[in-house]
């Protein structure tokens, strides 16, 4: 596929202090495509089923949207501490394909491309100030990751984009696969195949996953309560949905708000 535009939706970048992190474990899923770096200390990191790499210091990993990440910290033996940055980033390709929609990404940023990108995440933190220079760096790394990504054979066909760009956003209201498969003129059963051969899930378990991601973000960064995050992304009775936060993230909305990012 001929790349012929490319936009940033949205773009966070953030870094620690030295924090004391040595064996802190935790599970999450974020709505963005992540590029994460340990600059002191380093991490363990395993992406939805798959071998645990590590990225030794100052080294970085790659996590797709929605993915499930199993990561564990690791201090810096000399310092006794671990500081880490990171950018989340929505990006959308041709005005229709989000980046992770056309790129696999590998799970650790290659050694050859290591130091351009620590270069870019050095800009970063000197220009956090000037909302251009910072835009434009964040180009710079987008561009970066589709030199390290490789290309997909297959991507979502068009009626799919249709249902999940209905999906994003209307995920805050009762949805059904009868409304999703209507958005774009399938049948029911249809639907679900081509859930299946693309996410390797169904429908409703795609939407019920974007939620909680979505609400995994809330709880780190706003003091909505619990319920409150539970009514925002679209789950009508908080228990089921501290039910499959819990079997997601193993962990409790309130524990998972007092654990460390």
């Amino acid at each position: 596929m001929k790349i012929e535009r490319v936009e940033i939706r949205f773009e966070r970048f953030t870094d620690s202090g030295q924090l004391n992190m040595e064996g802190v474990h935790h599970v999450k899923s974020l709505p963005w495509l992540s590029v994460v770096q340990s600059v002191e200390g380093s991490y363990d990191i395993g992406i939805d089923d798959g071998p645990i790499r590590q990225t030794g210091a100052g080294g970085f990993f790659i996590a797709a949207s929605q993915v499930t990440q199993h990561i564990t910290h690791h201090n810096d033996p000399k310092t006794g501490k671990m500081k880490n940055r990171w950018i989340f980033l929505d990006v959308t390709v041709n005005q229709k394909y989000r980046l992770e929609h056309l790129f696999d990404f590998p799970t650790l940023v290659p050694p050859e491309k290591t130091e351009q990108m620590n270069s870019l995440f050095d800009a970063l933190s000197e220009n956090r100030d000037d909302p251009c220079e910072k835009m434009s760096l964040s180009y710079r790394i987008v561009k970066l990751l589709m030199e390290i990504g490789s290309p997909r054979e297959e991507v979502c066909s068009g009626a799919l984009l249709k249902v999940l760009e209905h999906l994003h956003a209307h995920y805050r209201e009762p949805l059904s696969v009868t409304e999703l498969a209507s958005v774009a003129y399938l049948s029911e059963s249809y639907l679900y195949s081509l859930f299946k051969k693309q996410f390797g899930t169904s429908p409703i378990a795609y939407l019920n996953h974007y939620r909680l991601t979505i609400a995994s973000d809330l709880l780190k960064e706003t003091t909505l309560t619990v319920t409150q995050i539970s009514e925002a992304v679209g789950f009508s009775d908080p228990l089921y949905f501290s039910r499959l936060f819990q079997r997601t993230f193993h962990a409790s909305p309130r524990a998972y708000r007092k654990s460390t990012v």
